[in-house]
């Protein structure tokens, strides 16, 4: 491939740039450790990742609408907590799976309400959410670590096939994920709605029905998230979902979707989540403080918005450009 095509490609499918930059990154750290490039690895690396890059697929969803989602780190918590006291209090699996994503998918939902009926910026209205279910979470369970039945160790560490069940859900959230964008009429509508809400409703698109779906398919994929970090945690701990949200949100938009909303890829944003996690292990190769990681993840995160809005920036450039040529 020529160094055009490339370039030509990397305008196309702006999640190239951050494929090409984990192949390299990957390269580096298997320099530093010979065991980085073995496949025990590989898929603990999915696996550190899994979380993250399940949350990713959902903010895509909301991104793509020029939303966000700051409370996703609670929501996270919240139905982490709502699991481990359903499974103390009844030791019913099935009914605490069954109202553990039913109450993630509803939080995600209501935050997607909470934005169209009352027309509050979705950074301010999830800002507030965040703050109303971590406090229900901690109150719920009095701010204690509540364990998980070793049974349950299956969804976070067992294996099918040989291939780590973290792995698999992933690869079925993605699979969904991508299709539900690519095919349906709600990624269809989510892209329209990011590129001029304006124009969305003046066509008659159902912007508030297609605002909740995407906040409910977060939450619900969040969901799927907890009980998967619950499983390999082995229980609640209170510490659970802090600051998540930005390693997702950094994971989507260094995975190409835009800021402002209307463009982007699932593919990309799950990139962009295995990406982080190889930062964290080259982290934990050169043995640097713990305390750093969080320093790394913002300065990612704000070298991300900072190219995001570059691009966009030369993108509208070059569009009066060719609308000038053409007076």
């Amino acid at each position: 491939m020529t160094l055009d095509a490339l370039k030509s490609l990397m305008s196309r499918q702006k999640w190239v740039a951050v494929a090409l930059a984990t192949i390299v990154l990957a390269g580096v750290l298997s320099v530093a450790s010979p065991v980085f490039l073995t496949l025990s690895n590989f898929q603990a690396i999915l696996m550190q990742s899994s979380v993250t890059a399940i949350m990713a697929v959902g903010m895509t969803f909301i991104i793509l609408t020029a939303g966000i989602d700051i409370s996703v780190g609670a929501i996270l918590f919240l139905t982490s907590a709502l699991f481990a006291q359903l499974m103390f209090d009844t030791e019913n699996y099935f009914l605490s799976f069954f109202v553990t994503i039913l109450c993630a998918t509803g939080l995600g939902a209501l935050n997607g309400w909470l934005i169209i009926r009352f027309r509050v910026s979705p950074l301010i209205t999830t800002l507030a959410t965040y703050s109303i279910y971590r406090g229900a979470a901690i109150h719920l369970t009095g701010a204690q670590n509540i364990p998980v039945p070793r049974e349950m160790g299956f969804l976070g560490n067992g294996r099918i096939l040989n291939i780590p069940v973290p792995i698999l859900i992933l690869a079925v959230v993605v699979i969904v994920g991508v299709y539900v964008l690519s095919r349906t009429r709600l990624g269809v509508y989510a892209r329209a709605i990011g590129n001029s809400e304006r124009s969305a409703m003046e066509t008659n698109l159902p912007v508030g029905r297609v605002t909740v779906a995407v906040y409910a398919f977060s939450g619900l994929v969040t969901g799927i998230a907890a009980l998967i970090l619950l499983a390999r945690v082995g229980g609640l701990q209170s510490g659970i979902g802090i600051g998540i949200e930005f390693t997702v949100i950094a994971a989507v938009i260094l995975g190409g979707t835009k800021l402002t909303g209307g463009s982007g890829t699932v593919i990309g944003s799950v990139i962009g989540a295995v990406f982080l996690v190889l930062i964290d292990n080259g982290l934990n190769l050169m043995n640097a403080s713990p305390y750093i990681y969080d320093v790394v993840r913002g300065s990612v995160l704000l070298a991300a918005v900072a190219i995001d809005r570059y691009s966009a920036v030369r993108s509208h450039a070059a569009l009066q450009a060719r609308k000038a040529a053409r007076l």
